[in-house]
């Protein structure tokens, strides 16, 4: 398998407004089988497990999207037989979480200099995700979009989390630190993480060296001001670190 990490659009894009699609699922599903994104006008969170692709929709439900469907920003990639497999019992929370994960990154090659993915699945005692509703032209910021997202939260939930971590250095390009999605086991609800513990969960974690980054080609992206600062409202929609 592919051990390129392969990535749709920037987030200073998406952060700007940019929201119309750019590959298919289909496409995107050739270059990984776990992963996280958006789709066309910012339609819900995707959450890529085990090559199917979710749609965690701002009413609360979930749905696999067929391989016509475009994909407005996303990260993807496969687990290779360098994988790590390691375990997680009792993280408080969120921080802990992430705490943790740094834990087993530090474990392996530990190189803040890669790009990871990691899928977990197991137990999580509470967990808070948001989504937010397909948007229409003429698009807004991001920021403004999230204004009218819709946050859930459930208790002793059995599921997935996926999600990427991405080194300092491309701040802007990607988010650094941790970008985590969830996926409940029975695939009814899911989104961007917000906040969430662990009891205990089994994962798979893997580090890339190599990134494939594919721009958007709509008229909307060639006159994006992507030098713009835009880490302080980043970190406010979507967390990291």
């Amino acid at each position: 398998m592919s051990s390129v990490f392969y990535q749709v659009s920037t987030l200073n894009a998406l952060m700007l407004g940019n929201f119309d699609g750019v590959v298919t699922v289909g496409e995107l599903l050739s270059h990984g089988s776990w992963g996280i994104g958006t789709y066309e006008g910012l339609d819900g969170e995707a959450i890529i497990c085990d090559g199917v692709a979710y749609d965690g929709h701002a009413d609360g439900e979930v749905m696999p999207y067929g391989n016509d469907e475009k994909v407005a920003f996303s990260t993807v990639a496969n687990f290779n037989e360098k994988a790590t497999e390691f375990g997680i019992a009792d993280a408080s929370d969120m921080a802990a979480v992430k705490a943790a994960l740094d834990e087993v990154r530090a474990g392996t090659d530990g190189n803040d200099n890669y790009w990871w993915l990691v899928a977990m699945k197991g137990t999580f005692p509470t967990m808070k995700w948001r989504s937010c509703f397909k948007q229409q032209k003429p698009y807004t910021t991001l920021s403004e979009a999230a204004t009218d997202q819709r946050e859930f939260v459930s208790r002793d939930e059995e599921g997935w989390v996926i999600g990427v971590w991405c080194p300092s250095f491309v701040d802007g390009i990607n988010m650094p630190g941790w970008h985590l999605h969830f996926l409940s086991e029975d695939k009814k609800r899911g989104g961007h993480i917000l906040e969430m513990s662990i009891g205990d969960v089994s994962g798979t974690l893997e580090s890339y060296r190599e990134l494939a980054l594919i721009m958007p080609d709509n008229p909307e992206f060639a006159d994006l001001d992507l030098t713009e600062d835009l880490a302080e409202a980043t970190a406010k929609v979507e967390g990291g670190k």
